[in-house]
């Protein structure tokens, strides 16, 4: 693994859950002072590619990156108003899983985003 794409995977641990090409690339010059963002770009498709990390979607037009945890699943609250995204733990949907199989249908993944307003947005904080 090259110094840069190393920078990338410890900015994308650092800053955990979805977050933006822009931001690993701004986290990850900390490390790396002459990292582009075309090379964030390069290895974020390449970490997709391989597995090791998922784009996540909010809504908002740019795709956001998160590393893939072996094990771990997890979902994601979108705050239509600000655009805060948090993490909702564990997995929400093994029954949807076991129906599907009531189909013969063999479920190999999914995402879900649920989205709403986030408590600072509903009280106008």
């Amino acid at each position: 693994m090259t110094a840069q794409r190393r920078a990338v995977r410890e900015a994308m641990a650092a800053l955990g859950c979805a977050r933006s090409a822009e931001e690993i690339h701004a986290r990850a010059r900390r490390a790396h002072r002459r990292l582009g963002l075309v090379t964030v770009y390069r290895t974020l498709a390449a970490l997709v590619r391989d597995g090791l990390a998922q784009p996540i979607h909010v809504g908002d037009g740019r795709t956001r990156y998160e590393l893939t945890e072996e094990g771990r699943h997890h979902h994601h609250l979108i705050c239509v108003s600000c655009g805060s995204v948090a993490r909702l733990e564990g997995c929400v949907l093994p029954s949807v899983a076991r129906a599907a199989a009531g189909h013969r249908f063999t479920v190999t993944g999914h995402r879900l985003e649920l989205f709403g307003y986030c408590v600072r947005c509903q009280t106008g904080a």
